[in-house]
């Protein structure tokens, strides 16, 4: 089975804007305790600003700027490894504003990170009612359908992103990942290239072309474009999951499992890895055995 294109990449932290002038003035302090989260935001201490957000919260629970606040606080969470926490932190701030789409596309990718795939499509779904021409909730969900089986839903929401968009990368992103489910490797390799003459540069297209040639054994073109993706972003995990497997195939065992390990420190599921790792072992018995 292909890996399917990655859903929770995209998360956001939304801009808190004060105005002084003819509104509310809220405390000092508590202005003093967002800002101070926006730096450690900026400079990645995730700790530093959870305390602030919360300070914050609990300094002002009525503020009215309290939903946004919330919603950066779940993706700060996020980052650091709470779930449990950040889906408290969004849902809180969807009580405050039910019709926001960018909450419920944090929500939802949060839940689809966890495998809650019924509860991602939901918030999903909730988000294209209210913009329903947005491609990154379209293709998000059309994966999230893909990995739930759902083949014809999937194709449904990419052709949707065409129809708006006949030259959106999305649309062939998830059309490549759909040929790739379905086993016409070929097809998608033809997907993953229109995207990559869009954009040289995009990691994620080398990626999928990359795994598209591994599995109608193109090894040397997979490398190549593997490498291409590893030079403009190194530390997705799912790279190097599959290079081990290129490297595996090709009885590069030690180098295989170096990279499995990096996989697991950059924070692919250790489970799944073992999963992968002893599929490969299987496969390498039965040939021994022939």
């Amino acid at each position: 089975m292909a890996i399917l294109a990655p859903v929770m990449k995209r998360i956001y932290l939304l801009i808190l804007v004060f105005v002084f002038q003819n509104t509310v003035s809220y405390s000092q302090d508590y202005n003093n305790l967002v800002e101070k989260s926006f730096e450690c935001i900026n400079n990645e201490d995730w700790a530093c600003a959870e305390e602030s957000m919360i300070k914050a919260l609990e300094l002002e629970p009525a503020n009215a700027q309290n939903a946004l606040l919330l919603s950066n606080l779940g993706t700060v969470q996020r980052y650091m490894g709470k779930t449990d926490k950040a889906l408290k932190s969004y849902t809180n701030a969807l009580m405050i504003m039910p019709r926001s789409v960018t909450l419920l596309k944090n929500r939802a990718s949060l839940y689809a990170s966890i495998d809650s795939l019924d509860k991602a499509i939901t918030d999903y779904s909730t988000a294209i009612s209210l913009d329903g021409d947005e491609e990154d909730i379209l293709y998000e969900r059309g994966i999230i359908y893909l990995q739930k089986r759902d083949t014809l839903s999937a194709r449904y929401d990419f052709e949707h992103i065409l129809k708006t968009n006949p030259n959106s990368r999305s649309a062939y992103m998830g059309f490549a990942t759909l040929m790739k489910y379905r086993n016409y490797y070929s097809e998608a390799v033809d997907l993953y290239t229109k995207v990559l003459k869009q954009n040289d540069k995009d990691a994620e297209a080398y990626f999928g072309r990359a795994e598209a040639y591994f599995y109608i054994g193109k090894m040397l073109k997979a490398r190549e474009d593997l490498k291409k993706a590893m030079e403009i972003d190194a530390n997705d995990p799912l790279f190097y999951v599959l290079r081990a497997k290129i490297e595996w195939s090709q009885f590069e065992k030690e180098r295989a499992m170096a990279d499995f390990d990096k996989a697991v420190t950059l924070g692919a599921s250790k489970e799944k890895v073992d999963e992968i790792i002893a599929d490969l072992q299987g496969e390498s018995k039965k040939r021994a055995k022939r």
